[in-house]
């Protein structure tokens, strides 16, 4: 029984130490990272809380699991040139090297050939695609190859006001609910300089998951110090006054995202156009004209 126990301790150990050279490894490649994103902003002679203009991801849109972050994310991809799929999750990983470990958003984004005219709102990614990803030096590249090998930014009929094409590919709307974490949100902030996020709160009662209310107060405490800690990046949607007045407050989110309201918006009438060469989603999209109340999970598998 001694041999026994002490072979455990030994296994035990090796494993301790193999986690620590692990957890060693991905903060020094989070390191490299963070030095590698902020040069580029210097280098555009942007601070890490201004708003650069990044070329590839637009802006991000996160919030608790069924809290509006969906049809938050679908309203703003009206707007012209900009699209993203239903979940990105790619900025969970440490670095670009390591999407590949972030599941479900991985499998769900890969074109595996089956059901593809049902995924025409994922990004489709081809193995070799994903491949190029991993080799990118850091996030802001790895959404320019996104960009150059997803459908969603080549195919659509996405067209400005006044009729003109948008240049290919389009920028990125990175919608994940799982940003919003505590562990995740600065990560997030520090990997994406100056790229607005805009972040849904609903009352802790109207919830529609197992979340302790500990944790509750947690997450938006964390958000609460992040808006401190970087002014100008954070915008906050309360999810009743959404409910309320979603003209007023989807022109107050456009205006933070650089962005022109329409109130025809909540009709989709900008998505339909981009999916109109996809029939059978631009039909799916028609049913999703917002309703107070009406993009439940109970009510609708798309909207949360």
């Amino acid at each position: 029984t001694d041999t026994a126990g002490k072979v455990g301790d030994s296994d035990k150990d090796a494993e301790e130490k193999k986690m620590e050279k692990l957890l060693q490894r991905r903060e020094k490649r989070q390191e490299a990272l963070t030095a590698s994103q902020y040069a580029m902003a210097i280098k555009m002679n942007m601070s890490q809380n201004q708003k650069p203009i990044d070329l590839n991801l637009h802006s991000i849109i996160t919030g608790l699991e069924h809290t509006g972050t969906t049809i938050t994310g679908r309203l703003v991809m009206n707007a012209p040139c900009l699209v993203g799929a239903t979940e990105t999750g790619f900025l969970l990983a440490d670095s670009p090297q390591d999407i590949g470990d972030v599941y479900p958003w991985y499998s769900w984004n890969i074109d595996d050939g089956k059901d593809t005219d049902k995924k025409k709102m994922m990004y489709l990614l081809s193995p070799g695609a994903y491949e190029k990803m991993k080799a990118a030096r850091n996030f802001s590249e790895m959404y320019y190859i996104l960009r150059e090998n997803s459908h969603l930014f080549n195919n659509l009929n996405d067209k400005y006001d006044d009729g003109r094409e948008c240049e290919k590919p389009t920028r990125v709307v990175d919608k994940t609910p799982r940003y919003v974490r505590p562990q995740y949100l600065e990560h997030i902030l520090i990997k994406t300089p100056g790229v607005p996020v805009v972040i849904l709160k609903k009352p802790f009662e109207e919830l529609r998951i197992d979340l302790p209310r500990q944790a509750y107060d947690e997450v938006f405490a964390n958000v609460d110090k992040m808006m401190k800690k970087y002014p100008g990046r954070i915008k906050m949607l309360y999810y009743e006054k959404f409910m309320e007045n979603p003209e007023k407050v989807m022109g107050e989110v456009f205006e933070f995202l650089g962005l022109t309201w329409k109130d025809e918006y909540l009709k989709m009438t900008g998505l339909k156009q981009k999916f109109s060469v996809y029939p059978e989603v631009a039909k799916q999209i028609g049913a999703w004209e917002f309703v107070p109340g009406g993009h439940s999970p109970e009510g609708s598998t798309v909207f949360h």
